[in-house]
């Protein structure tokens, strides 16, 4: 069968992180990704590392299976390019400021006027009001995420920039729930997603807790603050995340404890108690666990049932074969780049093939094609 998105026409005029990354999810599906950039105003990550023989592997995974478009959004003769690839297309994704949407006229009234069906994609920092430039850090201090990892003593951000990944998903989930919404009434719709919006959606339950106690969360480190024990531990050797989330998975790994110490099992007999006593949970549970490697306590405790990993470093997920078998990675040949592993395709139709990856584009790369 053809690919699920074989067909779609998508205008991409996105930079950095989430648009491009929605666009790339796309893109993976079979749906013909049109990357706008020129010379003069192309995608910032290019120059983000990795970089090899001047190509950017952040830049790379992000526009993976696109076509690179020159085309300069400021020249009127330009942008009426842009136009004629605007009647043919399905979704326009921008993540422009309000004010340079409309400067440079390629906000959605004239997109509109152009082509009536058109899915409009609009990605902003804090909505459609504001001009604000925005990037994931912000997001995840003024969402109050950041508040919610770290210690006591200090707020912390998270590593990978999740706000941006959460965003981008969101927007194509968008984008597909606005095709599906086509295909009934035959009708086009602009439709905007707020990273502030998105990050709002990763508080959990820390939001309608406070709401509730009028209490902020505690920052707990590697803990959790709803579910105990819940975490990373130390061992002899290194870390272990170690989740028992139900009652019967505290209880094996009860029965593991007490077999190399006495624990009063009345202090820790709910998941309320446990939390009250995390402190003390936590040097129980470090005190066994420092008698055993990390490899050692993975295969007891996963013979106990209880879900549990080693905190892998990337030299350790680059090198564990199960993830190439199950595809969530991907050893690719970039001619700059060299051998070098990517992400794989996160979701499998079984009634649609897989996508071959193709290189993220140059700038202007695939002009020739689309008489341009």
């Amino acid at each position: 069968m053809d690919s699920i998105f074989k067909g779609l026409r998508i205008i991409d005029i996105t930079k950095v992180f989430s648009g491009p990354f929605a666009t790339r999810l796309l893109a993976d599906y079979g749906a013909e990704v049109l990357k706008i950039e020129n010379e003069k105003n192309f995608d910032d990550s290019r120059g983000y590392p990795p970089l090899k023989n001047g190509w950017s592997g952040y830049y790379e995974i992000l526009n993976r299976n696109k076509k690179g478009i020159h085309i300069n959004l400021s020249d009127n003769t330009d942008r009426q390019k842009l136009y004629s690839l605007c009647k043919d297309a399905d979704v326009f994704v921008e993540n422009l400021t309000p004010s340079t949407k409309h400067k440079l006229k390629v906000d959605y009234a004239t997109l509109k006027a152009i082509n009536p069906r058109l899915i409009y994609a609009s990605l902003s920092g804090l909505g459609q009001q504001s001009d604000r430039k925005y990037y994931d850090v912000i997001a995840q201090a003024q969402s109050g995420l950041m508040s919610l990892s770290g210690t006591p003593e200090q707020p912390l951000k998270i590593g990978p920039s999740v706000v941006d990944a959460f965003s981008g998903m969101t927007l194509a989930f968008a984008i597909a729930s606005a095709l599906f919404s086509r295909e009934r009434t035959g009708l086009g719709q602009s439709i905007e997603v707020s990273m502030l919006a998105c990050a709002m959606n990763l508080l959990e339950n820390n939001l309608v807790e406070y709401s509730i106690t009028k209490k902020n969360p505690t920052r707990v480190g590697n803990q959790d603050t709803a579910i105990s024990p819940f975490g990373v531990y130390k061992a002899k050797d290194g870390y272990i995340a170690l989740a028992a989330g139900s009652n019967t998975l505290w209880q094996n790994l009860l029965i593991f404890l007490n077999k190399h110490t006495p624990v009063d099992s009345s202090l820790f007999s709910s998941n309320q108690k446990r939390l009250s006593h995390l402190d003390e949970l936590t040097t129980l549970i470090e005190h066994v666990f420092s008698l055993y490697s990390v490899d050692a306590l993975e295969k007891m405790l996963t013979d106990l049932t209880i879900p549990c990993s080693r905190v892998n470093e990337m030299s350790d997920v680059y090198s564990d074969k199960h993830n190439y078998a199950t595809g969530a990675l991907l050893s690719f040949h970039h001619s700059k780049l060299g051998t070098c592993v990517i992400p794989g395709s996160a979701i499998h139709f079984s009634g649609h093939p897989k996508i071959g990856i193709k290189p993220a584009p140059t700038i202007g790369q695939h002009n020739n094609e689309y008489d341009i």
